[in-house]
């Protein structure tokens, strides 16, 4: 799944604005009912119609009246609280906490403006200075369940799960209607192991608010990792149904749909994901592994050289478009990216096949043994490369060898046909007629459609004398 499973969804910083509406929403009644009353020099008649301008997203307007009444009275500490909020909506962050600052100082136990605070230095990226001042605003207020909220969401972000499940619980338990509280302790139960929990959680979320977009995704993640793909599909859905541009959610789709085994509508949740974030790395990967499968193998070659471009050091992209390369025929090309994948992963014995195999096909016999011999060497037990050894070693002349890796892969994958096949080939380059055909015999009780060892075993049928049999076989290979 996408690797923005392992953060806080973008969804989570608006918490924290919920806490700065939440106190103009109080304040909006007084404004609207006083701002028809406005006089010029009167501090609470221009704060008041700043609030009721806030409430109508004038936040241009709110400043301008906010302004006007801290001229006229300076430690007016609500204006200047209000002021932030209404800088902070602006996107002017340092203006904001200056504000909250000073509302602070001129009203230290005012719970509210320390939550704020805690908000806009969350914003900025300020954990440490957001903490301290949500674990103020709870000093001042203990039942202000926004103030635990918004700690969890920083402490879970510090990568204290433990400190955050303890605040989202809190905030739960003051509120516990609060949807996005239950949303943010399911987040933190996930990375705990609690999958179980945190789907409760996700599911008492949407109950409370089923237009909440990322618990829909969150529970289609939890319900991914349990298995259940039909629900995490159906998760994902009602997330794109609720926000049609959530490139993740489209991006996650495709996995389960993968997993269900509809490669079409994988590839099409997957080529969404990326109409949306050309950037999404892991689309254009998977997507690329979903092309290759379907036999589009410059399909492929594009998505893996776009993973490439916006990830240049992923050696898995560099071995698999060396791999397509190769049986698109580009052996040159296919060297460069085997190459790059082991330079990025030196220890990566399947690029060492690959390559192995890539240069093989040039020609490059002792570098390709080579290649087989290190992947041996990384991964004992990977069949295929034995396999490959043992055809290398046998245009090298050296049968014995050859039959000894293709007997290592076979005692590895039993039923793999091909290393049944050339082992044949081996033993009847020995003379071992009798052990060559019980050999291809076994490659086409594994692959009755086998055609190279429908043929090879009419010839060593014929070999033996046994002609009717020989073309009976030959006749099975066409």
């Amino acid at each position: 799944m996408s690797d923005e499973d392992n953060q806080i969804p973008s969804a989570l910083v608006a918490v924290g604005t919920k806490a700065l509406a939440v106190r103009s929403a109080t304040l909006a009644k007084r404004g609207l009912a006083l701002a028809t009353s406005l006089q010029r020099d009167d501090a609470a008649a221009h704060y008041n119609l700043g609030v009721a301008l806030d409430q109508q997203g004038d936040w241009d307007g709110a400043i301008a009246e906010y302004r006007t009444a801290i001229r006229l009275q300076p430690d007016h500490a609500d204006a200047h609280d209000n002021l932030g909020l209404a800088l902070y909506k602006k996107g002017d962050l340092d203006g904001a906490i200056a504000e909250y600052r000073t509302a602070i100082r001129l009203q230290p136990d005012d719970a509210w403006a320390h939550d704020n605070l805690g908000v806009a230095l969350y914003k900025k990226g300020d954990l440490d200075g957001a903490i301290a001042e949500y674990r103020t605003a709870i000093c001042r207020e203990p039942d202000n369940a926004l103030a635990h909220d918004n700690l969890g969401i920083a402490l879970y972000n510090k990568g204290d799960l433990r400190g955050a499940l303890e605040e989202f619980r809190a905030a739960i338990r003051l509120q516990p209607d609060d949807a996005e509280a239950h949303y943010n302790l399911g987040n933190a139960l996930r990375p705990k192991g609690d999958l179980d929990g945190a789907i409760a959680q996700w599911r008492t979320a949407i109950r409370l608010e089923p237009d909440l977009v990322e618990a829909h995704y969150g529970l289609g993640n939890a319900l991914h990792d349990k298995g259940d793909l039909d629900g995490a599909v159906t998760e994902y859905r009602a997330a794109i149904r609720l926000q049609p541009n959530h490139a993740a959610a489209h991006h996650n789709l495709g996995d389960a749909l993968d997993d269900k085994g509809d490669l079409d509508g994988a590839i099409a949740a997957w080529r969404t994901a990326i109409g949306l974030r050309p950037d999404l790395v892991e689309a254009h990967y998977n997507l690329g592994i979903a092309l290759y499968r379907k036999g589009d193998l410059d399909g492929a070659i594009a998505e893996y050289r776009a993973a490439i471009r916006l990830q240049p050091d992923d050696a898995d992209a560099h071995r698999n478009l060396g791999n397509v390369l190769r049986h698109n025929g580009d052996l040159d090309g296919a060297i460069a990216e085997f190459r790059a994948a082991i330079r990025l992963q030196p220890d990566d014995a399947v690029a060492h096949r690959g390559l192995g195999a890539a240069l093989y096909k040039r020609g490059g016999l002792d570098e390709a043994i080579a290649e087989f011999r290190t992947a041996i060497r990384l991964q004992p037990n990977h069949a295929a490369a034995h396999c490959n050894l043992g055809v290398a070693l046998s245009r090298q002349g050296d049968v014995d060898g050859a039959i000894a890796e293709y007997r290592a892969a076979i005692r590895l994958l039993p039923d793999f046909a091909y290393a049944h096949n050339a082992l044949g080939v081996a033993l009847k380059d020995k003379g071992d007629l009798d052990g060559a055909i019980a050999e291809y015999r076994t490659a086409l009780r594994l692959q009755p459609d086998y055609a190279l060892a429908h043929c090879n075993l009419g010839r060593a049928l014929e070999m033996k004398g046994d002609r009717l049999a020989a073309l009976d076989e030959i006749e099975k290979a066409r």
